[in-house]
């Protein structure tokens, strides 16, 4: 029911491109909206009249589906130097094999699969430990130094794959080379 377009059509197209959750909001009721909806790839189904407090809780449990899932059907990620192989679990910088715990290799795939997204730490700890984050920040600071590390090249000193992101969390995104932000 959007002005312009057809609402399934945007989201037959979003799912052509993306596995962002989407939920729907609307008047309609009846069942087969609904059905064709969901079929289309919609997450959820939300009806009007509805509770902020309702559409909150179901915001919260598509996005913390969406960040559970080990890649979103995803075989490689590439970033930068990196190549990521999802299935294998295995990690390379320009050809050469990176050795990643379970840990270091979840965090690396579940950000470099949403690259310039921001992750809290609690979004970070909850998706890869799956337990409630109670602000316990040593576990995640120690598994990110670490990773960091292994991911640093040796031959490109600046270049960092990770950014922390003060008062919210990390954040993966290809390093730009060190010599393109330098003025002569």
């Amino acid at each position: 029911m959007l002005p312009d377009v057809d609402g399934m059509e945007v989201i037959r197209s979003f799912r052509q491109r993306s596995t962002i959750p989407i939920i729907i909001i609307t008047a309609k009721d009846d069942d087969v909206d609904k059905a064709m909806g969901l079929n289309l790839g919609a997450d959820d189904y939300v009806v009007k009249p509805f509770s902020l407090i309702e559409l909150s809780a179901r915001i919260r449990a598509n996005i913390r589906r969406a960040t559970q899932y080990d890649g979103g059907g995803q075989e490689t990620v590439r970033l930068g130097a990196l190549e990521i192989d999802a299935a294998g679990r295995r990690v390379w910088r320009d050809g050469m094999r990176i050795e990643l715990t379970r840990t270091e290799f979840d965090l690396l795939f579940l950000m470099a699969s949403n690259p310039g997204r921001a992750f809290s730490k609690e979004n970070l700890y909850e998706a890869v430990w799956k337990e409630p984050y109670y602000g316990n920040e040593n576990v995640l600071n120690t598994h990110m130094n670490r990773l960091r590390a292994k991911l640093k090249d040796p031959k490109k000193p600046g270049q960092e794959y990770i950014r922390t992101i003060w008062g919210i969390g990390y954040r993966v995104e290809a390093p730009a080379d060190a010599s393109e932000g330098r003025k002569s």
